[in-house]
């Protein structure tokens, strides 16, 4: 069974004198989808960064799979095993389709252009907007290339959504999340979102809060 695995966790931002993740213990594992609330600066999108390999903890252990995460290769983790869509977004200016194609090359993956072409169009793209510049498409249809990239990389064994409500804004928050609560319980990969609503509530086995440095259990939820 595939899982993370935060064992007193810290995270200190060198410029600050808080913690912003302090002594956190938690497991998120493949097959289940997981909401993460919080206020504003709670450390929603660093334990996000921690998870998706692009920093580590100041103190305590992160496991991916039985092995510590600061002593792997990040960058291959990335690549391969994570999925992930941070408020900044990371597209690149091409077009749709050759976003999806960076994707499937840093997981190390052969490019199938047709399998490709299908995963856009199956969010709602038409082929006609596949090869054209970002520019020419419109904030919905940006947000939909995102979903795409999400659900396009085989290798993820984990998806994050840093506030889905905000990245699916134009295209449907609802739209968006159940295409990838289904495509994560259907593929066996974790999918791990947060937020500070409850819009997407029904899309999450378990909810966690965090408050005060401290990542909490809630409850867990019935299909």
């Amino acid at each position: 069974m595939t899982e993370w695995i935060l064992q007193n966790v810290d995270f200190q931002y060198k410029q600050s004198e808080v913690k912003t993740l302090d002594n956190i213990l938690g497991s998120f594992r493949a097959g289940r989808s997981y909401q993460i609330f919080g206020d504003p600066d709670s450390g929603k999108s660093t334990l996000l960064a921690l998870l998706a390999g692009l920093t580590v903890c100041s103190k305590g252990t992160l496991t991916f799979a039985g092995k510590e995460l600061a002593s792997m290769d990040r960058n291959t983790y990335r690549g391969r095993e994570v999925a992930c869509l941070f408020q900044e977004g990371s597209l690149l200016r091409d077009s749709a389709l050759a976003n999806l194609e960076m994707e499937v090359l840093l997981s190390g993956e052969k490019i199938d252009k047709e399998a490709l072409t299908k995963v856009l169009m199956s969010v709602g793209l038409q082929e006609n907007q596949l090869k054209l510049p970002l520019s020419k498409l419109s904030q919905k249809d940006q947000q939909l290339v995102t979903l795409a990239k999400l659900l396009a990389k085989k290798t993820a064994q984990v998806i994050l959504v840093d506030e889905p409500e905000k990245v699916f804004s134009e295209c449907g928050v609802s739209f968006a999340m159940e295409r990838l609560h289904r495509h994560c319980l259907q593929q066996d990969k974790c999918l791990i979102f947060t937020t500070q609503t409850t819009q997407s509530v029904k899309f999450a086995d378990e909810l966690w809060g965090l408050n005060g440095g401290k990542l909490l259990f809630i409850k867990e939820q019935s299909p």
